[in-house]
């Protein structure tokens, strides 16, 4: 690993770490790809009441771990489906289909670790085209399954 690219040790107090809001959702980015060598990003997402959370979606490298730490997150991982309070867990490798959303009427919160750091600029990538489109989802939903793919994010079925 070149020194460019080398991890740097990261403390943060409790709500530490760069906070953005994407539609309801506030992300508050606690290891991005240049703290980790392009290894891990880790994020702290608070969901809104009743929120519908991403479609169901697979990626072909990542993989993710949730961990719920406030009110209740409904994880689909593959065929399973469950609604979990603080301390509940989803392991998800490259290739399963998942989901998640906060089906109550009270926030709820989780932390999410990538590896490898792919995800980390879609966020911002889909804040601007969030931005920049006069509705949402647009009508021209090529932007957003393009943006998606660019980050090793796809649609169901899996496809080798």
């Amino acid at each position: 690993m070149s020194a460019e690219n080398q991890p740097t040790p990261i403390l943060l107090a409790p709500g530490g770490g760069q906070v953005f809001n994407l539609m309801g959702v506030s992300l508050t980015l606690k290891t991005t790809a240049a703290d980790s060598g392009g290894q891990w990003f880790v994020m702290e997402y608070a969901a809104p009441p009743n929120f519908q959370g991403p479609p169901p979606h697979w990626h072909k490298v990542m993989t993710e771990i949730f961990y719920a730490v406030e009110g209740k997150i409904t994880f689909r991982v593959g065929e399973q489906t469950l609604e979990v309070g603080p301390g509940g867990y989803a392991y998800v490798p490259p290739g399963t289909v998942h989901g998640f959303s906060n089906q109550t009427n009270v926030p709820a919160k989780f932390f999410g670790i990538v590896t490898p750091a792919i995800l980390e600029h879609y966020f911002y990538e889909m804040m601007e085209l969030v931005k920049n489109e006069s509705q949402w989802p647009p009508q021209d939903m090529s932007k957003l399954i393009a943006l998606m793919a660019k980050y090793d994010t796809f649609q169901p079925p899996v496809k080798p």
